[in-house]
């Protein structure tokens, strides 16, 4: 995330919720709060002090200090409006980090607005952190991506999914898409056939490249799909490559980006997957849907049979 596009919608949602609760909290407000929190990118203000050292900006008060944190920048200017205080974005999980190694009382978010202190002790009741970092050692060749691409067989998926009596039952759901080999649609306005190699484009290589499609009705959904057939029913004037997903990474990059979640075969299936279903199974997902030898599948897209202009 960049720290203009920095919004964080949903989390601010739920401050809300809790701040209109009183002193009677529900306990999934609670929980949603903390999953907010953990897959959040807060803004905080910096006062540079070192190359690579800063100390972040505070507000004092009687119960110790309180670092500043702030869900966009319009927020961070109500508090900082000149440019002597750099705006800066950390995943909440380094938040936590410099919390335990400062005399920081805790946090407060949008000190203007909803004002929401977060004290030590609560905060140090978080005991998971979902990992963010998706290491690139031991995984897939693109030639070994390729191989698996064409020999996708979700057979088994495709059958769960397509049986009413299965809908809700996501646990079971994860199951099988941990055993199943996932695509996502890449779109782009240019021809990029002539960049493939053996039908394989190697982003590494060439840089940046496509951009993920992603549905809009009713929200904004990332999109995934048992086959390339699925793909043909997207309606899109832009040349069309797939991309093998890692779905624990996928869901964790909507939960990040503020997306709303996850459709399975959209046009088809429709299986849809909220962002408030991402937060409840992200323990499950990251258990049973992170094979970490696909995290090197975002820097391959694939030419689809049919494509061709």
């Amino acid at each position: 995330m960049r720290k203009p596009t920095i919004k964080h919608e949903y989390l601010r949602k739920v401050i809300g919720e809790i701040d209109e609760s009183g002193d009677d909290i529900p306990d999934e407000s609670i929980a949603t709060l903390v999953g907010e929190l953990l897959y959040s990118c807060l803004i905080c203000g910096c006062e540079i002090i070192g190359q690579d050292e800063f100390r972040l900006m505070v507000a004092q008060s009687d119960k110790g200090d309180f670092g500043l944190l702030f869900t966009d920048m319009d927020e961070f200017r109500k508090v900082f409006p000149g440019f002597d205080v750099e705006a800066r974005e950390f995943p909440f999980s380094r938040y936590l980090e410099l919390l335990s190694n400062s005399d920081m009382g805790g946090y407060i978010i949008n000190f203007e607005s909803e004002c929401m202190i977060l004290p030590e002790e609560i905060l140090n009741l978080i005991d998971e952190v979902p990992n963010h970092e998706f290491s690139l050692d031991d995984t897939y060749s693109s030639q070994e991506l390729k191989d698996l691409k064409d020999s996708i067989n979700n057979e088994a998926l495709e059958e769960f999914i397509r049986n009413p009596c299965n809908i809700g039952r996501y646990e079971e759901l994860f199951e099988r898409i941990s055993d199943s080999t996932l695509l996502t649609l890449m779109l782009s306005r240019e021809d990029l056939d002539s960049k493939a190699e053996n039908g394989v484009i190697n982003l590494a290589e060439t840089g940046p490249l496509g951009f993920l499609y992603t549905d809009k009705i009713g929200g904004d959904y990332a999109t995934v799909y048992t086959s390339e057939s699925e793909m043909k029913s997207i309606d899109t004037p832009l040349r069309k490559y797939s991309q093998i997903v890692n779905f624990s990474q996928m869901a964790s990059f909507i939960l990040n980006d503020d997306m709303d979640g996850i459709i399975i075969n959209p046009k088809s299936d429709n299986i849809l997957l909220t962002r408030d279903v991402l937060l409840k199974y992200c323990d499950l997902l990251e258990k049973t849907c992170n094979d970490s030898k696909l995290n090197s599948a975002i820097f391959h897209m694939f030419l689809i049979e049919g494509e061709a202009c």
